[in-house]
């Protein structure tokens, strides 16, 4: 190789040498010989430059930069390339840093023509032909027109037999921008989204092309991702990458523009030169019989489409391969129109013009004319079909326009052609594999993308886009870890990669790893321009705070990314700083931010928007109810029972206010000019002690898995929820022992829907003071009963739906569930014999095949491989009120996903309908009871498992519409408490209680896998509770009285809140 690579340089083969350093870079480890690459990568862009290719050359010397930032001469090279694509003020303070880091170990030629540089940049050139006025004339005035011929050919052209990338891909990618799958849901909702990451929307990012991937989650609309997520932000939501919504946030979108220097130059071939190599006559090109009228007819239509002036005769004494070299050269150069028009003349006199017909088509989709690009692309194939890269060109063109499926077979061929004549290249077999995986990325086949990006990894590794877009690719795909190392490896070959780390963020947002996630992210505000700073990615941290229980933190950064002024994100972020006033009790604020979101009329629309803006409707109305609300006693509200079913209905849909509601609700008062003055707080010596064993208990919820993020806010309700409720049962018991009734205001209760009267306490109104601390730690949280909502809806069946994945998306959250839960549905297939489809009608599955077929299945579509259509089953739970009788447990769904290649939904659905909802409100009862007797007598060793049976069929009934989960877990701690023996054991990795429950068809299966590391000692049998912990959780009789000193609303609200202003 070495003596090939001088024989190159030494001859001017530039391109010989390129070819020679393409391989050695491939071949060696730049984290084991840096100083190696980086000697290489400066040899390969000085040969680019001497070809002409600056964005290659830019390129070349900004990976030596990523090695070596102070490198004099890469920061020397980089200038130069700078000033031939007119920034010699960018090349300037390049040179000036280059000064600074020079030294005694410095070339002192190099500083000198540093010096220089700065004194006159335009002298700063390799030795190409001076270009004088850049006219055609005034280079025949400098060299006869032969001679001129000859060395510009062998350094320009001759070097080349096939082409390059090319910075039309840039163009193209702006016009393939698309939407993303969201992030996967972070919890049990009537509704749904996948990605985004979105890209994160949820916010989890869109791959544009393989200039500029997608930021995300939310992508691009990724998926962004979450992105999920994540995942929206300004370039971003994975582009659509992430789906556009997935978690609640989602992928982050695509980058808006494709940054200059992801550009590439074009190099032309020479039409009469490789058609002798082809055996045909000189200055003919070989055509189609058929094609060549046609060819001439698309040629000038194409050209008129372009707005291009009329073609007119070359110059005296240019002839058509000169010209085109000229175009190539205006190309490169950024004078797209001016090469037009010379190719135009071309074209004119030569309409089968090989070359011409190729740098046309790459300067008109530069213009975005991609149709007259494809038309020129085309009429090149017919002429010369065994170019690969003019089907990579077609391909990228086509993709811009839509037409995956002819892109696709465009670049296949491409990749078939490449080991033809010498054309293919690690580089550029790597560069088509990645478009193929944009376009998969693009119909959202996230496995077939990730598959063609690990083979083009093969070929390059150290193309930073390539691992961009996988990164984005396997976050989409609920991979978060994988995505997470391809983003890292994509900003350690690109530093300044702003797309990579924006996914990144979005990707540590959504499995929930905050600290590393905020550290990205103000990697991110570190490249931001001075005045433009990055919103989408503030955006996503304020999402953070508040979902970590952070309100006033949330608020902070909003107001900042408001300021900012992204038309596109304000709605979004009026309604994220309103649910956060309205967390704190800041009402006025709230509703002031909720109006802005209604009438915001700036900006892209789009459904997501819109949703923002319908929700923008029901907060605010809740927020007027908080406030008109604040003083009162909460023994004697409850927010179900006054609050309209339609409204609430609505409100959990996230729909717009329907006729029905406009013509039956009457809206809240609008708040009074002069407020009346707050109560005094309460006594900080009361307070205080219920705040510590609050948050202590509140902390042993977390769930110890990816995609739950620690909220403070949320734990400290539920251990105030936990505190009362044991003082509540504590007083129910004391009420029992001397023969008393415990009475319940019906008016602050959900059990009669708000009627007057009273009635005894019972399993719901236990539920209820959980239920209440719940509904007040997050406001923006639908958390209602569903048999309160219309009687239409209760009906129908509302219920909860929780996607284990979605399409090829995993949930973050709960893909973790899918073996047992393809498990448990093998067993009731087997055991029934059949599913049921969307209309409730039996599916038979009893087949000797089909048997066979369950028995073996592994995955999803294994699965719907046998059954055949969109189904499910119920999982039957075990009742012990009424033994031997059986009752529907959740819904086990398999759905095959539409309008996505190889991809399913599989889920649990809960629908809640009157007959379920007396199954097991009888069925709660019993179990509440048998709690209280047993508690009354005293036996630890049985109160336990009592304790976990009415938390299994809690789980299993599912009466919210949201936090059935969190509800479930808070009162299990607290009836442990309230017995005495209080839990101090933190849920273990890779566990979730409710599912838990959901997923055993008997309450002993699920008390025997709790109680395994839940028990106390004394539910063992092993004696009391320890000292220690009897100091954590001291009993409940000796904490003041919750219902007592947090009675009202605004002292509830004001104990949650942490270093607020008084409301």
């Amino acid at each position: 190789m070495k003596q090939e690579f001088v024989k190159s340089i030494r001859s001017g083969g530039w391109a010989a040498a390129i070819k020679l350093l393409d391989s050695e870079i491939q071949a060696t480890d730049s984290t084991q010989h840096p100083q190696d690459v980086l000697a290489m990568l400066l040899n390969r862009g000085f040969c680019n430059q001497k070809l002409q290719l600056n964005r290659k050359a830019l390129k070349d010397y900004e990976l030596a930069l990523a090695l070596d930032s102070n490198n004099v001469e890469a920061l020397f090279g980089k200038g130069q390339v700078l000033v031939s694509l007119n920034k010699p003020q960018e090349a300037s303070e390049l040179w000036r840093l280059a000064l600074d880091q020079s030294g005694p170990l410095t070339n002192a030629r190099l500083i000198i023509k540093i010096e220089d540089a700065l004194k006159d940049p335009n002298k700063v050139h390799l030795e190409f032909p001076s270009h004088h006025d850049g006219s055609a004339s005034s280079f025949l005035e400098h060299a006869d027109g032969r001679v001129f011929w000859t060395v510009f050919t062998m350094v320009f052209l001759l070097a080349a037999f096939f082409l390059t990338d090319y910075s039309f891909k840039a163009a193209t990618m702006m016009a393939s921008s698309f939407t993303m799958p969201g992030r996967t849901s972070n919890g049990h909702h009537s509704s749904f989204h996948p990605a985004a990451a979105t890209v994160p929307r949820s916010p989890m990012p869109s791959a544009k092309s393989s200039i500029s991937p997608p930021i995300t989650p939310s992508s691009t609309n990724p998926p962004s991702s979450s992105s999920s997520s994540a995942t929206k932000s300004e370039n971003s939501r994975a582009g659509n990458g992430a789906q556009r919504k997935a978690s609640s946030s989602g992928p982050v979108k695509p980058a808006d523009k494709p940054h200059e220097e992801d550009e590439e130059d074009i190099e032309v071939l020479e039409c009469d030169a490789e058609q002798q190599r082809s055996g045909q006559r000189s200055g003919q090109c070989r055509t189609s019989p058929s094609f060549k009228s046609t060819g001439s007819r698309a040629s000038s239509k194409t050209a008129s489409s372009a707005g291009a002036s009329p073609p007119t005769s070359l110059p005296p004494g240019i002839n058509p391969a000169l010209a085109v070299q000229l175009a190539v050269t205006n190309i490169n150069s950024g004078k797209v129109e001016e090469a037009e028009v010379l190719l135009n003349q071309v074209l004119a006199s030569t309409p089968r013009e090989l070359g011409a017909l190729i740098a046309r088509g790459t300067a008109r989709a530069l213009k975005r004319d991609l149709t007259g690009a494809v038309n020129d692309f085309s009429i090149a194939i017919e002429v010369e079909p065994r170019y690969a890269d003019t089907y990579k060109r077609r391909g990228q063109a086509r993709s811009a326009l839509g037409e995956q499926e002819g892109a696709l077979q465009d670049l296949g061929k491409a990749l078939e052609l490449m080991p033809l004549m010498g054309q293919e290249s690690n580089t550029s077999r790597a560069d088509v594999l990645l478009e193929r995986a944009m376009i998969f990325q693009r119909q959202r086949d996230y496995r077939r993308a990730c598959k063609e990006l690990h083979e083009a990894v093969k070929y390059d590794t150290n193309n930073h886009q390539i691992y961009n877009v996988l990164g984005l690719c396997s976050t989409c795909q609920g991979d978060i870890r994988d995505g997470v190392a391809a983003y890292e490896r994509a900003v350690q070959l690109k530093p300044d990669l702003k797309e990579a780390w924006l996914n990144m963020g979005q990707a540590l947002k959504e499995e929930g790893r905050i600290k590393e996630a905020e550290k990205v992210y103000a990697k991110v505000f570190e490249m931001d321009e001075p005045g433009k700073p990055s919103v989408s990615a503030m955006k996503v941290i304020s999402q953070m705070r508040q979902q970590k229980g952070d309100h006033l933190g949330s608020i902070k950064i909003a107001d900042k990314a408001i300021e900012a002024g992204n038309e596109d994100l304000m709605v979004e972020l009026f309604y994220q700083r309103a649910i956060c006033y309205h967390a704190l009790g800041y009402i006025k604020e709230a509703v002031r931010d909720y109006e802005a979101c209604m009438s915001w009329t700036k900006g892209l629309a789009t459904e997501e928007t819109r949703a923002f803006q319908y929700l923008s409707f029901y907060q605010k109305e809740m927020a007027l109810y908080l406030y008109h609300n604040l003083d009162r006693g909460m023994k004697d509200m409850c927010l179900d029972a006054e609050t309209q079913p339609l409204f609430k209905e609505l409100w959990c849909k996230k729909g717009p206010p329907t006729a029905e509601l406009i013509a039956q609700y009457t809206a809240q008062q609008p708040l009074p000019i002069s407020p009346a003055l707050p109560p005094l707080h309460p006594d900080p010596a009361l307070l205080a002690p219920l705040t510590g064993h609050a948050d202590r208990l509140g902390r042993l919820l977390q769930n110890n898995h990816q995609g739950f993020l620690p909220n403070l806010r949320q734990q400290r309700a539920s251990g105030f929820a936990a505190i009362e409720l044991a003082q509540a049962i504590r007083e129910l018991l004391a009420a029992r022992r001397s023969g008393n009734t415990v009475w319940v205001r019906s008016e602050g209760s959900s059990v009669q829907a708000g009627a007057s009267g009273r009635h005894q306490f019972g399993w719901r109104d236990a539920m209820d003071i959980v239920v209440k601390w719940r509904q007040l730690s997050e406001p923006n949280d639908q958390v209602v009963w569903v048999d309160l909502l219309t009687r239409r809806e209760f009906e129908q069946g509302f219920g909860s739906h929780t996607p284990m994945f979605t399409g090829q998306t995993k949930c973050v959250r709960y893909y973790m569930n899918f073996p047992k839960a393809l498990s448990i549905q093998k067993q009731v297939l087997l055991t029934e014999g059949h599913a049921f489809d969307a209309q409730n009608r039996p599916i038979p599955c009893g087949s000797p095949e089909q048997v066979a077929g369950i028995k073996a299945a592994s995955t999803a579509e294994d699965m719907y491989q046998v059954i055949r259509d969109d189904s499910w089953v119920v999982v039957p739970i075990h009742s012990i009120h009424r033994p031997g009788k059986t009752m529907e447990g959740t819904r086990l769904t398999l759905v095959k996903t539409r309008n996505q290649p190889d991809s399913y939904e599989f889920s649990i659905r809960t629908p809640v309908t009157p007959p379920r909802w007396k199954e097991f409100d009888a069925e709660l009862e019993a179990a509440f009871e048998t709690i209280v007797k047993a508690m009354l007598e005293g036996e630890h060793a049985r109160i336990a498992p009592l304790i976990l049976n009415f938390a299994y069929y809690w789980y299993n009934f599912m009466p919210l519409a949201r936090g059935t989960a969190a509800c479930g877990y808070t009162t299990i701690l607290s009836l442990f408490w309230a017995a005495g023996m209080p839990v101090n054991a933190s849920i273990p990795k890779q566990y979730q209680v409710d599912w838990e429950a959901i997923l055993n068809q008997h309450p002993d299966q699920f008390v025997a896998s709790v109680s395994s590391w839940m028990y106390p000692p004394p539910a063992r049998g092993q004696g009391p509770a320890s000292e220690e912990t009897l100091k954590e959780f001291p009993d409940v009789e000796s904490l003041p009285q919750v219902s007592e000193v947090l009675h009202s609303l605004r002292r509830r609200i004001e104990a949650l809140n942490e270093d607020a202003r008084r409301i």
